[in-house]
């Protein structure tokens, strides 16, 4: 079988050789591909899914600036926010598309930004924005990934997923998922990133196709919406077993993994580890969902809390003791008992500077 790709390559085009078949970016909108004789249309792809956390304002905004105000698409951003979000109106004024936040059981049109409202996650199908108060996904809601799976199982290779600066792991497993489904994975260049893990996890975990500065992911979105860019590999682990697993609103019996011995930091319930491909990350029945990494993090938190408890617990005990000492006259019985406070007051200190040292430590 042979694949040959024509048109003609664009300046700043990114070839890639993989299985014999050479790739390069296209402007043409008349690019066709000819198999055995055949004539098939480029996808175009116009579902642009973006995640990002800290540094992602001003990656957003470069991205939005660079991107023309026709562009067919729709563009969906879930970025890890506080109690409020501005972020709407902060990309409207910086760029070319408007922003809107997304709205529940509402219709998206293409050539604009839905955005994420805080505390629900996002997710998309039948042309429909909808918004969840779902179980937290790596310590947060909204998640990345959430809005990536839903974007993937619903457009398949029509879906671009974007990553852009941002802390831990979020938007790894969901962009793993987009690959999985014929789609395209994007990443920022983490020497551009204000906060590099995210585009650093993406990279390692999935086989991306173009790790470029922002205002170059900006060309590159309109050359995949316009059906003229390839430079795309396919991935070798076909579909994702993530569209049958449990969510807070089809619960099934189990995760379908193996449970582990280390409960949920969320909700303290059973934990699961299930794996998809290559792709490892750890679920609870309620649905709950973490990456190696999150899990790591949010479990050290959870450890925290507990030490903090432990601490309070102790500091009640030598108030109460000492309070309990402090009276002079006692009953003759008593003595003993007094002994024993003062002791216990004593200890319950030791312990307290040492459990001190301990949270120093995690």
């Amino acid at each position: 079988m042979c694949l040959l790709v024509v048109g003609l390559c664009h300046s700043f085009d990114i070839r890639h050789s993989c299985v014999g078949i050479r790739l390069c970016s296209l402007l043409s909108s008349e690019t066709r591909i000819i198999y055995e004789g055949w004539f098939f249309p480029m996808t175009k792809r116009n579902i642009i899914v973006v995640g990002t956390s800290a540094g992602g304002v001003e990656a957003l905004c470069e991205l939005n600036k660079h991107l023309p105000k026709e562009l067919d698409a729709s563009v969906f951003v879930v970025m890890h926010i506080g109690t409020e979000t501005m972020l709407p109106h902060i990309l409207t004024r910086c760029g070319n598309l408007p922003a809107f936040i997304a709205k529940d059981g509402k219709r998206y049109e293409r050539g604009c930004i839905y955005c994420a409202p805080p505390h629900f996650h996002l997710s998309i199908k039948d042309h429909t924005t909808f918004l969840t108060r779902g179980p937290r996904e790596n310590g947060h809601r909204p998640a990345v990934d959430v809005l990536f799976r839903s974007a993937a199982r619903a457009h398949r290779s029509k879906v671009v997923g974007v990553v852009l600066s941002g802390g831990r792991d979020d938007g790894s497993a969901g962009l793993y998922a987009i690959k999985a489904r014929g789609g395209v994975a994007i990443v920022q260049d983490p020497k551009e990133a204000l906060t590099p893990h995210m585009p650093e996890n993406a990279i390692s975990m999935v086989d991306v196709d173009f790790c470029l500065p922002v205002r170059q992911i900006a060309k590159v979105l309109v050359q995949l919406v316009n059906g003229s860019a390839t430079n795309i590999t396919e991935s070798p682990n076909g579909e994702s077993i993530m569209e049958d697993q449990a969510t807070a609103d089809r619960p099934t019996s189990e995760p379908s993994g193996d449970q582990i011995p280390v409960t949920c930091p969320e909700c303290n319930g059973p934990l699961y580890e299930v794996k998809d491909g290559e792709l490892a990350h750890f679920e609870c029945f309620v649905g709950h969902r973490f990456s190696p990494e999150s899990l790591s993090e949010q479990h050290t938190e959870a450890l925290e809390r507990a030490l903090w408890t432990a601490i309070r617990k102790l500091k009640e005990r030598v108030v109460l003791h000492k309070k309990l000492v402090a009276p002079k006259k006692r009953n003759k019985g008593e003595e003993e008992l007094k002994t024993r406070l003062e002791e216990s007051v004593a200890t319950a200190e030791s312990d307290l500077k040492l459990l001190r040292e301990i949270l120093e430590r995690i």
